[in-house]
């Protein structure tokens, strides 16, 4: 088997890849209505690669079939559609895809201690797992917090590895959290403490299934979904300000 053709088309995969890390650009068009992130980029040529060296290195096996099967769906799971968020200021607007989770009040050290709104939303790893800002506000707090790896719909979760990024917002303060799950290992937050963000507006993703919640202050909104509603992130209203 002549290897010369496969390791340049690996050379071309993986130099798009690091062209597109290195110029810090996050996704691109694949249609009018739909973008890949980069990292679905970055999977796809791992892949291809490990697909391309399996062959290689073994070529009366049949091995290089599993990295070849992934590649598609591996891909796939960072596609980033196009989203037509509401031009309302009085709507909250989904952070993520998926199924609610949970709607109650609740406390969090991390956020400062105060009585919150929490709106939970579950991904599976059908659905889209890009996260974006459920309103308009500037981003002052961004907070790691260490914890395992439960699974991203079980009590368990409220301890796994999140990301906190707290907004300020002409109606108070606005908790975005980015918890991983039992696949899920690697939150991307591309947010930065000081830039403004659109409500809609892409802000990082979660690997592999995860859960978003939307932490609002008790009193300034209402909710307008109920556990198990299936949202649409950038899209579905899941709260209304009061005021």
């Amino acid at each position: 088997m002549n290897i010369y053709p496969a390791a340049r088309r690996l050379l071309r995969l993986s130099g798009t890849a690091a062209g597109l890390l290195t110029g810090r650009k996050t996704r691109v068009s694949l249609s009018e209505d739909m973008e890949l992130d980069v990292n679905g980029i970055v999977a796809g040529a791992m892949l291809t690669g490990a697909t391309l060296l399996v062959k290689s290195v073994l070529p009366r096996s049949q091995a290089w079939l599993l990295p070849a099967a992934a590649v598609l769906p591996v891909t796939a799971f960072f596609r980033d559609p196009t989203r037509h968020t509401p031009d309302d200021a009085t709507a909250v607007i989904a952070a993520a895809d998926g199924r609610v989770l949970s709607v109650e009040q609740v406390t969090d050290e991390r956020l400062g201690g105060n009585e919150w709104l929490r709106i939970a939303v579950f991904l599976s790893v059908l659905d889209v797992h890009i996260n974006r800002s459920p309103v308009a506000g500037r981003v002052v707090a961004i907070t790691s917090a260490i914890g395992g790896y439960a699974a991203a719909h079980t009590v368990g979760a409220e301890h796994n590895v999140a990301q906190y990024t707290l907004l300020s917002t002409a109606h108070g303060p606005v908790g975005v959290v980015q918890r991983s799950g039992l696949l899920a290992r690697r939150i991307v937050n591309r947010a930065q403490v000081g830039k403004q963000l659109a409500a809609g507006e892409r802000f990082g993703l979660i690997r592999f299934g995860s859960r978003t919640d939307v932490y609002l202050p008790v009193g300034a909104a209402q909710a307008c979904v109920a556990v198990g509603d299936r949202v649409v992130g950038g899209e579905t209203v899941i709260a209304r300000w009061e005021h």
